[in-house]
């Protein structure tokens, strides 16, 4: 009898334990697009846009962007905070930077969309590439100016003044 008493008591406990508990759900959501536009001339911009859905709800949350170059050097950042967001509800964000100074190759997006103020992609992440030609520099600019230098003062005899005959 004690025994029937004692897993009575238990399973009461637990019972108890369970109806004044509420589970903890993690957010969700999910990142529906990605896209980055530009950077196919020296000194581009480069125009990041981005859209998700809240698959539950989201009381505060951040987009963390990186872009990193083709050795893997984070060449720029952004971030953007989220208001609470319920089940099914969407986001739209854009943003924009320059790619002077960039070594050309194939840069890569990512996109790290997580509760709070953290940036450990719990809710969803996603990536996208675009291709950045290299800026000229000063050494190709100079280079350029020496040459047409060069050129204007091999023709400079096609430059000079014509004496005109008058006719009387």
């Amino acid at each position: 009898m004690k025994m029937q008493k004692v897993l009575a008591i238990v399973f009461g406990a637990v019972l108890m334990a369970g109806f004044f508990t509420s589970p903890v759900l993690a957010a969700g959501g999910s990142i529906t697009q990605l896209n980055a536009t530009g950077g196919s001339v020296p000194n581009d911009t480069i125009g990041i846009s981005s859209a998700g859905a809240a698959t539950s709800k989201i009381s505060t949350s951040n987009l963390y962007y990186t872009i990193t170059s083709p050795s893997n050097t984070v060449v720029a950042t952004h971030s953007t905070s989220l208001s609470s967001m319920d089940n099914g509800d969407t986001f739209t964000d854009s943003w924009t930077t320059n790619n002077a100074g960039w070594p050309m190759g194939t840069y890569t997006v990512t996109l790290c969309w997580s509760t709070g103020g953290s940036n450990n992609c719990n809710i969803d992440s996603a990536s996208t590439t675009f291709y950045s030609v290299p800026t000229l520099g000063w050494e190709l600019n100079l280079a350029g100016l020496g040459f047409l230098l060069y050129v204007l003062w091999r023709r400079r005899k096609e430059f000079e003044p014509v004496a005109e005959r008058i006719r009387a």
